[in-house]
């Protein structure tokens, strides 16, 4: 649960004045004697108040914003998430800015800092850089952030999906198509995405009587370069393996070049499977089996959070689903 968000009706009640009385002090819109002002003020300060940016615009023909902290701007499915966002934005009176940072810790406090102190009235964060004490540090006045691709916390709803049951689906697919050997590509270990998408490869696993031999996981980035390192990786060591779960599916378009390069065909000499179900997949040669993540609606989710929060408003988000889109990339082998 997020902690509610002070309103105006709270500094009215604290300052023993009337919410009227307080908006002429804050937007300083009439006259008001000395000694109201400083109550006022004091009783904002103490509550550690935030005008509401949609009441602020109407007064000073100001608008607020809603921050987007993303680590890639490139990419299709990036570009799902801000599409989802920026819907929901241009029905309101908010601006949308976006600011793009590699998932380096120093630069995405600089950029959050940024956002927080002087365009947005909160912020959608889309990483894993940043925790909450992080986030704490560099928001004192507590404006609204809503996560993606971490835990909710009691300061931070997060819009996420169950990157453990996806994965499970995914290493369940490859097995129950027979395969016994399956390897793992997959992003930095310390990333919570990378950490759940890991459990739940495991899980299935684990439930298929199979071992978990760590030599089969391989760490890059989540991109196509990632996926081509990765394989090489793999091939270098004489792995074996006869299928991949890759933990995105830009990973797997890097790892069908790389896997080709080797000269082992798709599905024939190797199986894959996904995870996001970008638009490409469909496109791919041969067609990618992929964990189906709703990228556009979870950034329109994510909007719609932010914006209650900053507004002072409730809103209950709904869980975000994943299903398996079966294509042609996974080999049934014989018993």
């Amino acid at each position: 649960m997020s902690k509610r968000r002070i309103t105006i009706k709270d500094v009215s009640a604290l300052a023993g004045v009337s919410v009227s009385t307080v908006s002429r002090v804050l937007n300083a819109s009439g006259p008001i004697s000395e000694d109201t002002r400083k109550v006022v003020e004091e009783a904002a300060a103490q509550l550690k108040y935030q005008p509401n940016p949609l009441a602020r615009g109407l007064v000073k023909n100001q608008l607020g914003g809603v921050g987007v902290l993303i680590p890639w701007l490139a990419g299709p499915y990036f570009g799902g998430f801000l599409e989802g966002v920026q819907g929901v934005v241009r029905t309101t009176s908010f601006r949308l800015v976006v600011s793009s940072e590699e998932a380096i810790k120093e630069r995405e406090h600089a950029a959050m800092a940024y956002l927080l102190e002087n365009d947005a009235d909160g912020v959608i964060y889309y990483g894993d850089s940043l925790r909450p004490s992080d986030i704490a540090e560099i928001n004192p006045f507590g404006k609204p952030v809503v996560l993606i691709g971490q835990p909710a916390t009691d300061a931070h709803p997060c819009v996420s999906i169950n990157d453990e049951m996806g994965a499970f689906l995914a290493t369940r697919y490859l097995i129950e198509n027979g395969h016994r050997h399956i390897a793992h590509m997959t992003g930095h270990p310390d990333a919570h995405v990378t950490r759940t998408r890991i459990l739940g490869y495991k899980k299935a696993l684990e439930q298929a009587g199979l071992p978990f031999d760590p030599e089969r996981i391989v760490h890059y980035h989540y991109s196509e370069e990632g996926g081509y390192r990765c394989v090489q990786e793999l091939m270098g060591r004489g792995v074996e393996f006869t299928a991949i779960f890759c933990a995105n599916d830009q990973m797997a378009i890097g790892a069908y070049q790389s896997l080709r390069e080797f000269n082992k065909r798709i599905p024939e000499d190797v199986s894959l499977v996904g995870f996001d179900d970008i638009m490409f997949t469909r496109y791919m040669d041969p067609p990618l089996t992929s964990i189906r993540v709703p990228i556009v609606d979870m950034g329109a989710q994510a909007a719609r959070k932010l914006i209650a929060l900053i507004e002072g408003r409730e809103m209950a988000l709904p869980d975000v689903p994943t299903e398996l889109v079966v294509r042609q990339s996974v080999r049934r082998l014989p018993h």
